[in-house]
């Protein structure tokens, strides 16, 4: 690409040109020595071509930004009619290796007349972008994530009527500091030349992550001196034999996961398979998408229950042999466009869960032992299955009042791209949900409604958002839902959630999450219903305060 620059500055523009010419020279000189060094000095070399190379561009865009100063000035001059034409810069790229990097992600420099300042700016926001592209880019793979900062405070006065026994009675203050980093790997493994698309994807997700809590990725501020710990958090392959149809298996976000804080937690992962279908039409954004996952949630291995197992309290019988519990999802969305901005989607699923009470054994003290992790950490992790809140027929026991967990589930969502305001961007969001669990008479319809108005995507962005959610006791399975809603019980809550966030940089938000939660039911000992937190508690409140820096 050619572009012109003012005559007046020859020097500089010289030095600019020579600047593009050294990238492939550099390159080219390099070539015997990559050729024959080993493998295991490649990486090594690659890094340091790649350092030359941003101390180049570090070069061209100081050039640059002397260029625009100067422009700032000649631009309320006449453009001198001498001008010469200067070549754009190219990539590095190690010889005789293939570069997953595209020749439009580096710099093109325009060959339509502007203006001086117009076009010192415009190269460097496509440097800028040349820049996110080569360090978000090596050999194929795409890293990314995100580092959280959260204050966290949760208060709730005392019921002063009820016996020091009630946990109700039980006053609640805790303000604490936490975080979660979360890193992401993720390569295109392979392509037809008949198709449009890579016909297998991996991805890798690393997080910070407590062993013994499956519903939350944060780290407090604690443990005097102990190194937190780092897990997979995510593991996956996708596979694409056709296009629109996608098989995954590996450890995965949950099938319907939407990060709205309804029936599933959003750092809960399962270990299963995924099979997708979409069909898209050719008008009006028209699409619809079948879906169907199978999770692996345990693997007992009991053939035979003997005399005194503690399965016995889970509700099996001596004699009978212990299934594996897995849980299946499947699903239909729809949805189109209408207008220029507006769109809007629809979802119903049917969630069925196998050998329910598994999980809720795994969250007493006597079932927690028969599905603690292989020692494979230096220690044996030993930990109740968190977040209880359903309903069951004793006090604290092992069995579900809830016969069976068959959910139906759906959803709907209205989407308005936004509009401007000072340069601002504010898009629209109204959603709803709900579910209806067959496997209970009572207390098992859920809902949860609510609306978001701006985002907080760069500076001066703002963002307001409510929510409104209703879990009864028997909606859904509490151990997998969100533990920020129902905060002491996944279920059997009643929250009010205000959301106010703002954007300080591409990379950085500042946001803000206040719940204010209530009880449902209480529990009903003549027909054998125990809740391990019932209606009757003073208003607990919540509030988290969060930096949010992503890469």
């Amino acid at each position: 690409m050619i572009k012109k620059v003012l005559g007046g500055r020859p020097l500089r523009a010289v030095l600019v040109c020579a600047l593009g010419f050294s990238l492939p020279v550099a390159a080219a000189e390099k070539a015997p020595e990559a050729e024959s060094a080993p493998a295991g000095s490649e990486i090594e070399q690659l890094k340091r071509m790649i350092a030359d190379q941003q101390r180049q561009i570090d070069e061209l865009r100081r050039l640059l930004l002397e260029q625009k100063n100067g422009a700032d000035v000649a631009s309320t001059r006449s453009v001198p009619p001498n001008t010469i034409e200067v070549a754009s810069t190219g990539p590095i790229v190690p010889p005789g290796r293939s570069s997953s990097l595209s020749a439009s992600s580096f710099v093109a420099l325009s060959p339509e007349p502007q203006t001086p300042a117009a076009q010192a700016g415009g190269a460097t926001d496509a440097l800028q972008k040349a820049i996110d592209t080569i360090n978000g880019n090596l050999r194929g793979f795409r890293i990314s994530g995100d580092m959280r900062f959260r204050f966290d405070s949760l208060t709730r006065s005392a019921n002063t009527s009820l016996g020091s026994s009630d946990n109700r009675s039980t006053p609640l203050q805790r303000d604490r500091e936490r975080y979660r980093v979360r890193v992401n790997l993720d390569k295109d493994l392979f392509f037809s030349d008949k198709a449009d698309r890579s016909l297998a994807h991996f991805h890798l997700q690393l997080a910070t992550d407590p062993y013994n809590n499956p519903i939350t990725m944060d780290t407090d501020f604690s443990g005097i001196t102990t190194r937190a710990p780092f897990s997979i958090a995510e593991a996956y392959m996708d596979f694409t034999p056709l296009k629109g149809l996608t098989f995954r298996a590996g450890r995965t976000p949950e099938l319907h996961a939407d990060n709205r804080q309804f029936v599933f937690d959003d750092d809960v992962r399962f270990n299963g398979f995924h099979e997708t279908y979409r069909w898209t039409g050719k008008k009006n954004g028209l699409f619809a998408e079948i879906k169907a996952a199978q999770y692996i949630l345990t693997d007992p291995n009991i053939q035979v229950v003997p005399t005194g197992s503690p399965f016995v309290a889970a509700g099996y019988k001596v004699g009978q042999r212990v299934p594996s519990s897995n849980m299946f999802d499947q699903g239909l969305t729809v949805g189109s466009t209408f207008g220029k901005k507006w769109s809007h989607n629809e979802t119903i699923a049917y969630i069925s869960v196998r050998e329910p009470n598994q999980i809720q054994f795994a969250s007493t003290a006597g079932g927690a032992p028969l599905f603690q992790n292989n020692p494979i950490l230096g220690a044996t992790l030993v930990s109740a299955l968190g977040e209880t809140g359903n309903a069951t027929t004793t006090a604290g026991g092992a069995v579900y009042f809830a016969s069976q967990f068959h959910v139906v589930r759906g959803g709907f969502n209205l989407n308005y791209s936004g509009s401007q305001w000072r340069g601002h961007n504010f898009p629209f969001a109204l959603f709803l949900q709900g579910t209806h669990n067959t496997g209970a008479s009572f207390d098992q319809n859920g809902y949860m409604l609510g609306a978001s108005w701006g985002q907080a995507a760069r500076l001066g962005d703002f963002q307001l958002q409510y929510q409104y959610f209703y879990k009864p006791a028997n909606a859904f399975v509490s151990q997998f839902t969100d533990d920020d809603v129902g905060t002491g019980a996944g279920v059997n809550v009643k929250t009010n959630q205000i959301r106010v966030n703002f954007g300080l940089t591409r990379f950085l938000a500042w946001e803000n999450r206040l719940y204010i939660q209530h009880g449902i039911a209480l529990s009903n000992p003549s027909i054998n219903y125990f809740l391990p937190l019932q209606q009757g508690y003073n208003t607990q409140f919540r509030l988290h305060s969060q930096f949010v820096f992503t890469f």
